[in-house]
């Protein structure tokens, strides 16, 4: 998706919203999907706003934090603490994009000054915060901005979210806005009315199944005022149906590619889910187009493709990018059954309302975990990078997708483990795994039209080996396995 040239926003994760949002006038129980009425709109006081550039130029910066026109990328790295102490500690950085490749010694720690963990959330990496945080620039004051989570613990031990905006500025991130405490989850940033200054979209919690209420999504549209994180104005709209489709799965993208981001919406039930039990559930479908207009979001219909209706039978949607290059963005998706892949292209009418699903029948993957995306090889279009299993699942593994004129090509995906980039080693006991591709970024850190791909890994137990992430060129031909480097988590911003 090179119009938004950042890896696409994955749902689960990320940052807390900074209003509270109501219920929409717009929801219902039940019915039948298509268009809805437009979403209400309320006004927030706005303080004092920087000088507006987006919206002069007609661009956005999504992901440039400093400023340079090169565009960065924000990683959430851990790593072990001193020698067996049997300590993690988290590394949260900015890595800046610089002609050669980033200096990891010039990359900015975010931990250390704005959104650090709590310290004693330290036993392990994986029941902690192992998120993805996204960027765009929400003051729009020409540097990309930072939307981030870090759990704290209270004092029953318990975890609770902190939310952060942090604000880039030239020499990288210049302070933090702490985002109110129970506020709703932000979920995506896109610019939904169009009018060139990015929002931020926030999402309320699904209704449990037994307690049938709204689930609004509220945009907050920018620019964003730095103190408080003021809005210039909101829009929502019940992205639940009253309670009925428990969205839990989120992407944004300009799928009809009328220069507006839209929304995908996809609910998530149990296998027996009261709400099947009643009469309304068969009129509703649990996959949604949301189309960004100037008033904010519009219902625009189902998403063929995707949409189930019943659990075990729909598609849960991934990663967003312009796979094809025709300019609509278009969303990578796994069915629930089956263990394949499938794309959904964006189409003039929305997603999955022009060219039909395509399966990705070489590619069978039982997960798909914070997939990567962005232009390996330079050609304009977007490619993908996901973890895949192999015959021992103790190696990692990374997958390779190189988008083209039509689509992602399974056919000539390429397979990276420890073992193709020259490294040795084996697991040293059943359990034992080395976590390569454990996280996964794609930015072009070097600033030569062809992004790099950055492979997360914690290597195998015995001897534990460094954390650390290995940086692949991007060639013409997807990236590089012997142009590549390692660079220990804890040496960036060191």
């Amino acid at each position: 998706m090179k119009r938004h040239g950042l890896p696409a926003v994955l749902t689960w994760l990320c940052a807390a919203a900074l209003l509270a949002a109501g219920c929409s006038s717009g929801s219902r129980e039940g019915g039948t999907s298509g268009d809805s009425a437009p979403p209400s709109s309320a006004s927030s006081p706005a303080s004092p706003l920087p000088a507006p550039t987006g919206r002069d130029t007609g661009e956005v910066n999504r992901d440039d934090v400093n400023g340079d026109g090169h565009a960065d990328v924000v990683v959430n790295g851990w790593y072990r603490q001193p020698k067996n102490s049997g300590k993690w500690r988290n590394n949260r950085f900015v890595a800046l994009a610089s002609p050669g490749g980033p200096d990891p010694a010039a990359a900015f720690r975010l931990s250390e000054r704005f959104a650090a963990p709590d310290p004693k959330v330290v036993s392990a990496p994986f029941s902690l915060d192992s998120s993805v945080q996204f960027t765009g620039d929400l003051d729009d004051d020409g540097h990309a901005d930072i939307v981030v989570r870090a759990p704290r613990a209270d004092g029953r031990g318990r975890l609770t979210d902190h939310q952060f905006v942090v604000w880039g500025g030239p020499e990288g991130p210049v302070g933090a806005t702490e985002l109110p405490p129970g506020a709703h989850r932000a979920a995506a940033v896109g610019d939904f009315d169009g009018d060139g200054a990015l929002d931020l979209l926030t999402l309320a919690p699904a209704s449990s199944e037994y307690d049938l209420k709204p689930q609004p999504a509220t945009v907050l549209h920018g620019p964003l005022d730095r103190d408080g994180g003021t809005p210039r104005t909101t829009t929502e709209s019940d992205v639940g149906h009253g309670g009925w489709v428990p969205v839990s799965h989120v992407l944004a993208g300009d799928f009809d590619g009328d220069g507006r981001d839209d929304l995908l919406t996809m609910a998530e039930y149990g296998e027996e889910d009261v709400r099947f039990e009643e009469k309304g559930i068969e009129d509703v479908e649990d996959a949604h187009f949301h189309r960004g207009t100037p008033q904010g979001l519009r219902e625009a219909g189902t998403v063929p493709g995707i949409t189930g209706r019943l659990p075990g039978y729909a598609a849960i949607p991934h990663a967003v990018g312009d796979f094809d290059g025709d300019g609509r963005d278009d969303v990578l998706a796994r069915p629930r059954e089956g263990g394949g892949l499938v794309v959904v292209p964006g189409g003039a009418k929305g997603l999955g309302r022009g060219r039909g699903p395509v399966a990705l029948e070489g590619v069978r993957t039982s997960y798909v975990r914070a997939p990567a995306v962005g232009d390996l090889n330079g050609d304009g279009r977007d490619d993908v990078a996901l973890r895949t299993p192999g015959k021992d699942r103790r190696v990692g593994r990374v997958t390779v997708l190189l988008g083209g004129p039509g689509g992602l090509d399974d056919g000539r995906a390429t397979v990276i483990d420890r073992y193709a980039i020259g490294l040795d080693g084996k697991p040293a006991h059943p359990g034992d795994r080395d976590f390569f591709g454990r996280d996964l970024h794609i930015a072009d850190l070097d600033t030569d039209g062809r992004a790099e791909l950055l492979i997360g890994t914690f290597g195998f137990n015995q001897p534990r080996k460094e954390a650390g992430y290995w940086i692949l060129s991007g060639t013409e031909s997807g990236p590089s396995t012997t142009d590549r480097r390692f660079v220990a988590t804890k040496d960036f911003g060191g």
